[in-house]
């Protein structure tokens, strides 16, 4: 079942490449620095949308086993109430913390549902992205070679989004970048695939 979920992971993200290549060539032979400056957000963005396409995915096959809460592991409780404990935040009232226990007795009493929304917090650097991997309990230390580079990345992306023009990507840091995406990626597929296979949603 797991060869599933990758197989239409990469069925949903196949089009990134295409975009990644065009990145690189640059065919239209538009000014080198306005060029990279451009491609910058898009990388960010390819990476940003793989991140959230890929967990939605592996979401959407969690719910479907119709798992209950005695069965799997705390996290993944915690998961299915999602904004539920909003609730709890600041002072609560006793009208609160009654919807709160509601909704915590009906997910005990019934099947599992994760809720499709991952917190990128539209700035997916290394300390956002650990955070994902504890949440899934990914092997975040896999990973240690390619998020400097898309630290570097993210900041360049805010930099040009905030207007300064003082950065001058070329076109080895085009390629340097997407490198380290598309291995980040790989990565993501392999933390998945382990994730299902060795069934990490059950205790």
């Amino acid at each position: 079942m797991f060869d599933k979920v990758i197989d239409e992971i990469v069925e949903n993200n196949i089009w990134r490449n295409g975009e990644f290549a065009k990145f690189k060539i640059n065919s239209n032979q538009v000014d080198e620095v306005l060029w990279c400056r451009m491609c910058i957000p898009m990388i960010y963005a390819h990476w940003e949308g793989f991140v959230v396409s890929s967990m939605k995915t592996l979401i959407s096959y969690l719910n479907s086993l119709n798992l209950k809460a005695e069965h799997v592991p705390t996290k993944i409780i915690v998961l299915s109430l999602g904004s539920a404990y909003q609730s709890l935040s600041g002072k609560q009232s006793f009208t609160q913390r009654i919807e709160f226990t509601d909704k915590f007795n009906n997910l005990i009493s019934d099947t599992i549902k994760i809720e499709k929304k991952i917190n990128t917090k539209s700035n997916l650097k290394s300390n956002v992205f650990e955070e994902v991997c504890t949440i899934w309990g990914f092997n975040y230390t896999k990973f240690n070679n390619v998020l400097p580079d898309i630290d570097r990345l993210v900041n360049i992306r805010n930099s040009i989004a905030h207007g300064e023009n003082g950065i001058l990507p070329n076109m080895d840091n085009i390629r340097k970048y997407i490198e380290a995406v598309n291995n980040a990626c790989d990565l993501i597929l392999e933390e998945i695939e382990c994730f299902i296979k060795n069934e990490e949603y059950k205790k």
